[in-house]
């Protein structure tokens, strides 16, 4: 029991410290926008997790397909942005100045590795594992959907902004997968 507790605590510690990191990391690379949909992200996947599979673990194989389909059609989402200067959209939007570089080490270098890091702690059943499965299902559920905002700040009008054909992509296989996580945990929670 002692075990349990320390682990639960050393794991809560890891969470909270890579919360930080990442609105640190966002800051200094992309600006304080996208440090602040990071943190709503990090921080909401955190209350998730704290309420679903933080004490009621459920089978990773249930939801791997659809966590797994969210990184592709990510990627596909970072591919556009990418062809379309997100990194210029950031720079018009927040006015600050964001090289293509600190975007593209971000999305299209970190991210995917934070993601497929996830997946393969969650397949082990570490509780970190299914942080980043809430993490990213948060990510890609609300933050992605801060494309659909971002035409509003930046000149007060609706059109398209860098990203915006694909942002909601990956929301699908995540919504699905989130889907999942909630009926397995009611379904565990009722045998119990």
């Amino acid at each position: 029991m002692l075990y349990c507790n320390v682990s639960n605590k050393l794991n809560l510690t890891i969470v909270i410290v890579f919360i930080v990191l990442v609105a640190i990391a966002a800051l200094n690379l992309i600006g304080k926008l996208p440090a602040l949909i990071f943190s709503i992200a990090t921080i909401g996947g955190f209350f998730l997790w704290l309420a679903t599979t933080y004490k009621t673990p459920i089978d990773p194989y249930k939801v791997i397909i659809p966590y797994l389909l969210s990184i592709i059609f990510f990627m596909i989402h970072v591919y556009e942005e990418y062809l379309t200067d997100f990194e210029v959209a950031l720079t018009d939007i927040t006015g600050l100045h964001v090289l293509e570089r600190n975007f593209l080490t971000v999305a299209a270098f970190v991210g995917p590795i934070i993601w497929l890091t996830g997946a393969i702690l969650l397949l082990k059943r570490t509780q970190l594992g299914y942080y980043f499965l809430s993490f990213f299902f948060v990510a890609m559920t609300i933050a992605e959907l801060s494309h659909f905002v971002f035409p509003f700040l930046e000149d007060g009008t609706f059109h398209y902004v860098s990203g915006m054909y694909t942002a909601a992509l990956p929301l699908i296989p995540a919504g699905y997968g989130l889907y999942i996580v909630l009926k397995e945990i009611r379904n565990i929670r009722q045998t119990h």
